[in-house]
């Protein structure tokens, strides 16, 4: 019997280490218990997590969605992360025994402990192994240049490899009898994509949409003063249609040279393109000699204009309270460097969330 106990101990799987599956499911939900091999429970909560991320993207920022309710899914999305760490860790935990395993004793002696602290902000696993000065260091660094990428995009692939520097540094630091260099760097891998792909999307979204809050009651009724709209971004040159509502820089304050930026934002809608014949009269606009079917105005043009031709890199705007507008009836035709971008959606205040066609 004595002679057999040491195949048994030999050939007995090692137990999973819950701290592992936490560090796993931290960098990837779902991934530390694919690692427990809960193979199925950690797809689901993958895709489950994935899948509700899409969602509140395309609720925010896709013309149809409704903003209000993708917000509100934040909340599912924020106890689905959690539930996936409690989880995982709970999952490794089967099969070990109460002699195996204390709470206190295991996270003071699992060098993956000290590196989830890594993760929440570099540093506290260093702090956590009684580490003051590197943990100290680590830690005024990684909130510094994180802050500091915030105005230097050159800098964001910084603060990632802080916090897998501090990740990797906790768990060469930590006291252990067995490591799995494999894992850890499958799992710093895990950080610095992850980290840098969060760290990004400040810098990613303003390139895809624009945000501009309606300053008057020139559009009503079809933008309220207070509505917050969603502007896709396009180039002075990009091709607009008759009937595109468009936000761009006020002409009658804005020079030249600064066309194009994000103050003085006006929003009109788009009534005539270059090399086209526009006219005001009878109460409504015709355009090369037709009139112009517009059902969103608030009421018939109480005034004449033209006609006259929009020359070549211009632009005929009005807004839809006509009478009630400064627009190119006023100050003459927009030049197309003014342009910002087509407002597409109205994502706020929510009995107002709409896609703007």
């Amino acid at each position: 019997m004595t002679k057999a106990t040491p195949k048994v101990l030999v050939g007995k799987a090692q137990p999973k280490s819950p701290w592992l599956a936490v560090n796993l499911s931290a960098a990837l939900p779902g991934v530390g218990q694919m690692y427990d091999g809960a193979i199925a429970r950690g797809l689901i909560i993958f895709v489950g997590f994935w899948g509700l991320i899409g969602f509140i993207l395309w609720s925010i920022f896709a013309p149809a969605g409704n903003t209000l309710r993708g917000l509100i899914c934040l909340i599912p999305l924020i106890s689905l992360y959690i539930f996936g760490l409690w989880d995982s860790h709970h999952a490794a935990k089967r099969g070990i025994t109460l002699d195996e395993f204390s709470p206190l004793r295991y996270q003071s002696r699992d060098p993956w402990y000290p590196v989830f602290l890594s993760q929440v902000l570099p540093g506290l696993g260093q702090l956590f192994l009684q580490r003051a000065a590197v943990g100290g260091a680590l830690l005024i660094l990684g909130i510094l240049v994180g802050y500091l990428a915030n105005f230097a995009p050159v800098l964001l692939p910084v603060p990632p490899l802080i916090w897998a520097a501090a990740c990797g540094l906790a768990y060469w630091a930590a006291p252990s009898p067995r490591r799995q260099w494999g894992m850890l760097a499958l799992l710093l891998a895990a950080v610095m994509v992850t980290r840098l792909t969060i760290s990004s999307i400040p810098f990613v979204v303003p390139r895809l949409v624009v945000q501009c809050i309606v300053p008057s009651e020139s559009m009503l009724p079809t933008l309220a003063v207070g509505d917050r709209i969603f502007v896709r971004p396009r180039p002075a040159d990009q091709p607009l249609a008759v009937g595109d509502i468009i936000v761009f820089t006020n002409p009658e304050n804005t020079p030249l040279a600064e066309a194009g930026g994000l103050d003085n934002l006006v929003v009109k809608r788009v009534v005539a393109l270059a090399g086209q014949r526009v006219e005001v009269r009878n109460g409504q606009v015709w355009l090369d000699g037709s009139p112009l079917i517009e059902p969103y105005i608030a009421e018939p043009m109480g005034y004449q204009w033209g006609p006259a031709t929009v020359p070549e890199g211009h632009l005929f705007v009005l807004g839809d309270n006509r009478n009630h507008s400064r627009d190119s009836s006023v100050w003459g035709f927009l030049p197309r460097a003014h342009l910002v971008g087509n407002a597409y959606k109205i994502y706020w205040p929510p009995q107002r969330v709409q896609p703007l066609v």
